[in-house]
C-alpha cells in the first residue's frame, strides 16, 4: 500500500485523463457497434454502453469542484476568469464543426435552417426534444456540461453555506418547474416531454456530477487531514457494479420503445442516473487512491494523449468527418474496416487536438480580455 501522504489532488492525475478515453469509447460502439460480427450477447450490451456519457458527467463534477471550489467567489473578475478557461476549452471546436456540418448541408442539399444554426450555435437546442439531435447529434450532451459549469459556482457557494442536498434538490425543483412550463407552453417540445428532462437535460442528469463533486469534496478533506482510506479492491468493485448495471439495462430493451436501449424504462433510468454515478465515483476512487494494473495503463503516454484529444473524438465520431472516414475505410461489417475506421477516427482526433483545439485554447486563454481588466 501506498502512504497516505502521496495523495496530491492539486496537481495533474493522468489516469483520469486516460478514462475520457475510454468513455468516448465507449459511446462510439454505441453508435457503431460491429452487428456483423459481433457476438448477439455482446451487441446487446453495446447498446448500452451510451452511459459512458455518465463517466464524462461524474468527471466533470470532480475536476470542476477541485480547481474552482476554494477559490471560487462572487466577483466579476473571478467570473471572467472561469467563464473564459470554460468557453477556451469546450466552445472553438464545438463552434468549427458545427459550421462545417452546416455549411456541408447548405452546399450538398441546399438547405439551411437558421433556427437550427443558432440554437446549435448557443447550445440552447439542448433544451427542446425538437432540435435535441440537429447539427451534430452527439453535441446534446454540451448542453447538459454547460449547464453545469454556468451553475458550478453557485452550487459551490450553496454547499459552503448548507450542503449538497441542498442545491442538488433546488435543481430538480427548477428541472420540474421548467417542465411544467414547457408543457403549457408546449412550444417546439422546449423543457418537455416527461423523459426527455430526465434523460438529456442537466436538471434530469445532475445527480451524476454531484457524484463528482461528493469525491472530491471527500478526497480534498481527507488530504488535508491526511486520513486517506487505504483500500485495494475498490475499483475492481466500482468496474464489476459497472458490467452488472449495464448488463440489467441490457435486460430491460425488450420493455423499451425508444431506440431499443434499456434507458428508456424505469429500471434503465434508475440505474444509469443514479446507481451508475455512484458505481462511477467508486472506479474514480480507487483510480486516484489504488495502486492497480488498470491506474498505470490510463496513466501511459497514449492513453494520456488519447484521453486529451478524446473531447475531440467524441465531437467527430458521429457526423461529417465519420462519413468522410467511412467512405475511405474498407467495409464497415468486417473487422478490418472497423478496426480501420476506428483507428482512423483517433488520428483525426489527435491531429486536430494537436493542431487546432490546443492553439485555439492557449489562443483564447492570452487574448481574453473582457472582465479581466481592472
Amino acid at each position: 500500500m501506498r502512504p497516505a501522504n502521496t495523495l496530491n489532488l492539486s496537481g495533474y492525475i493522468p489516469q483520469i485523463t486516460g478514462v475520457r478515453a475510454i468513455a468516448a469509447y465507449m459511446v462510439y460502439f454505441h453508435h457503431f457497434p460491429p452487428v456483423y460480427i459481433l457476438h448477439p450477447f455482446l451487441l446487446q450490451l453495446t447498446k448500452e454502453l451510451h452511459t459512458g456519457v455518465g463517466l464524462f458527467f461524474v468527471l466533470s463534477g470532480f475536476l470542476i469542484f477541485q480547481r474552482y471550489y476554494e477559490t471560487a467567489k462572487p466577483h466579476s473578475h473571478w467570473w471572467a476568469e472561469y467563464i473564459r478557461n470554460r468557453v477556451a476549452r469546450i466552445y472553438p471546436m464545438y463552434f468549427l464543426l458545427t459550421c462545417a456540418f452546416f455549411l456541408s448541408r447548405l452546399v450538398r442539399h441546399h438547405e439551411f435552417h437558421l433556427d437550427q444554426f443558432l440554437l446549435n450555435i448557443t447550445f440552447l437546442r439542448g433544451f427542446s426534444f425538437d432540435y435535441l439531435i440537429t447539427g451534430i447529434p452527439q453535441g446534446w450532451t454540451l448542453t447538459v456540461e454547460e449547464c453545469f459549469y454556468f451553475s458550478a459556482p453557485l452550487i459551490f457557494m450553496a454547499i459552503r453555506r448548507w450542503n449538497m442536498l441542498v442545491p442538488l434538490g433546488i435543481i430538480y425543483c427548477t428541472g420540474f418547474l421548467l417542465l411544467v412550463i414547457g408543457e403549457a407552453i408546449h412550444f417546439k417540445q422546449f423543457f418537455m416531454p416527461f423523459g426527455f428532462m430526465v434523460y438529456y437535460t442537466f436538471f434530469g442528469r445532475c445527480f451524476e456530477f454531484f457524484c463528482g463533486m461528493w469525491l472530491a469534496k471527500f478526497l480534498m478533506h481527507r488530504e488535508k487531514t491526511g486520513k486517506i482510506p487505504q483500500t485495494r479492491f475498490v475499483t475492481w468493485l466500482g468496474v464489476a457494479l459497472t458490467l452488472l448495471s449495464i448488463y440489467v439495462m441490457s435486460l430491460q430493451q425488450p420493455y423499451s420503445t425508444y431506440l431499443g436501449t434499456g434507458l428508456h424504462t424505469p429500471l434503465g433510468g434508475v440505474l444509469n442516473n443514479f446507481i451508475l454515478p455512484i458505481c462511477y465515483t467508486m472506479i474514480y476512487y480507487g483510480l486516484i487512491v489504488e495502486q492497480t494494473w488498470l491506474r498505470r495503463l490510463l496513466a501511459t503516454d497514449v492513453m494520456v494523449l488519447l484521453g486529451k484529444s478524446s473531447y475531440i473524438y467524441y465531437l467527430i465520431h458521429m457526423g461529417l468527418i465519420q462519413a468522410v472516414v467511412e467512405r475511405i475505410t474498407p467495409d464497415f461489417r468486417s473487422w478490418t474496416g472497423f478496426i480501420a475506421q476506428f483507428l482512423l477516427l483517433n488520428i483525426v482526433a489527435i491531429a486536430l487536438f494537436k493542431f487546432v483545439e490546443d492553439p485555439l485554447n492557449h489562443w483564447i486563454r492570452k487574448h481574453w480580455t473582457w472582465g479581466l481588466q481592472r
